[in-house]
């Protein structure tokens, strides 16, 4: 199934380019979200990185060790990321796919990644319900998915009527960057919670915490080995 959301990303980071979107970030913040992220991780070794640009977390993952797969909506950023991986020695499986409809077996992976706000650019429910559906699906028994976003913030009158805060609950937020439509589904503990039971997801909490230096919003996956069993 094609998301009108997925087709606004498309556009929005074939415009913005690699190159732009490496440069709305520091060398220090992505090192505090590696430090950040070995402290919720347990010991694992096939890591999927959903969403994963032009390779900003799975390249230095596969240069400690891990064995790391990534995927990308985005055919410019999965090209930088082949381009990254090849300029760091690493070989990383990368491919062109959407989040809501996973290219992967059953079981294939003992940590699931998605970050920088990829998962809330899915602005549909059901978009959003395929998505957390499709990681607990990969995830092995005993497996760890990690879904990392901003915090929800309440819409104003005034957001309302500006078309700022629009859609389901006025729960997507209409960005712009440098000019550019970059929409994000703004969640909370009741949202997630309602989308993981929808995906028949059993075990999950969601972890208000300071995330690479900023408040953000965590939804953890715990794809129990019992569960794995009796699915």
């Amino acid at each position: 199934m094609t998301y009108e959301s997925e087709a606004i990303a498309r556009a929005f980071y074939a415009a913005l380019t690699p190159a732009g979107l490496a440069g709305r970030t520091q060398t220090e913040w992505d090192e505090l979200i590696l430090r950040d992220l070995a402290e919720l991780l347990p010991p694992a070794n096939r890591i999927l990185d959903v969403g994963c640009g032009y390779g900003r977390l799975a390249v230095p993952l596969a240069v400690a060790g891990y064995q790391v797969q990534g995927l990308d909506l985005s055919a410019v950023m999965i090209e930088a990321a082949q381009e990254n991986a090849a300029e760091a020695g690493v070989r990383i499986p990368f491919v062109v796919g959407s989040m809501t409809d996973l290219p992967y077996d059953d079981a294939s992976f003992d940590v699931v990644l998605c970050l920088w706000s990829a998962f809330h650019e899915l602005l549909e429910v059901h978009a959003q319900t395929a998505a957390i559906h499709e990681m607990w699906r990969v995830l092995v028994g005993d497996g760890i998915g990690v879904i990392e976003g901003p915090p929800y913030t309440s819409p104003t009158a005034k957001e309302i009527a500006r078309g700022y805060r629009r859609g389901h609950e006025h729960r997507v937020r209409w960005d712009l960057i440098d000019g550019l439509p970059n929409p994000h589904y703004v969640h909370d503990e009741r949202s997630l919670a309602e989308r993981c039971r929808a995906a028949g997801v059993t075990s999950f909490d969601v972890l208000p915490r300071d995330w690479g230096g900023r408040p953000r919003l965590l939804l953890r996956l715990r794809k129990l080995h019992q569960t794995s069993l009796t699915r």
